[in-house]
């Protein structure tokens, strides 16, 4: 294991500054070896922050600390949907790629203020107290399993928006935003290709236990080009994604 020379060493009783020396080079080595290996994983991930603003975490438990702006949103071309102005030209060139790849994308909702998810919020709270009979608690609580709660979503943040495509939205009999989309050819086109564009499916399929939502193939998320292709390289959620970074 050491070679001769160094086997030799171990039949003469070295002085006790030699084996202070010794001992003292091998923690130096294994110390070294150990910051390079740290290094190297530093030098893969993206030069980006956890506190940039396209790497804002908003979820089931970290609740928005600031709603973008009316100002900083910009109305894409179909006329419809708002997003933040920064993400914008982005997101149309994804569209165009889409559409020139045969699917042609329908945008099922972007930017949604505080104000508005809680009336969405309310009301079907309100309805399943009317109309099932549940007790407040127990609407809120199922309300919860489909709807996030104010304060709470992606979409408030002006960075994600809910997408399909064309084919899927004219032929979806009940629920146009159902898991089983993932198995249409859109759908693996939108997985395959968002990256590029600086997007992630925000919610991939068994990891619930990390995002705390249930997998959503049409929730797509801006982070910029380089976090994206890193994150999808990776396989990775963005809580993951800001594990690393903040360990750099």
């Amino acid at each position: 294991m050491f070679g001769m020379t160094a086997y030799s060493l171990f039949y003469s009783t070295p002085a006790e500054s030699d084996t202070k020396k010794a001992t003292t080079t091998t923690y130096s080595f294994e110390k070294k070896k150990t910051t390079k290996k740290k290094n190297a994983v530093q030098k893969a991930l993206p030069d980006a922050d956890a506190k940039d603003w396209n790497l804002v975490l908003v979820g089931p438990k970290n609740k928005i600390e600031e709603e973008v702006s009316e100002d900083k949103l910009t109305t894409l071309s179909d006329n419809s949907h708002q997003v933040d102005s920064r993400i914008a030209k982005d997101y149309e060139a994804f569209s165009d790629a889409a559409t020139k790849a045969g699917f042609p994308l329908v945008i099922i909702s972007a930017f949604r203020s505080v104000e508005s998810q809680k009336e969405v919020f309310d009301t079907n709270v309100n309805s399943l107290i009317s109309g099932n009979g549940l007790s407040e608690e127990e609407a809120i609580a199922k309300t919860k399993e489909t709807i996030t709660e104010p304060g709470y979503s992606e979409h408030h943040t002006g960075l994600a928006v809910d997408v399909v495509d064309q084919d899927w939205y004219d032929s979806y009999s009940t629920q146009v935003l159902d898991a089983s989309y993932s198995d249409q050819p859109g759908a693996k086109w939108i997985a395959e290709n968002a990256a590029k564009y600086g997007f992630i499916i925000r919610y991939p399929k068994d990891r619930q236990d990390i995002t705390g939502i249930t997998y959503e193939p049409w929730h797509i998320r801006y982070v910029g080009k380089e976090n994206a292709e890193y994150i999808t390289k990776h396989n990775l959620t963005l809580e993951e994604f800001l594990k690393q970074l903040s360990a750099k």
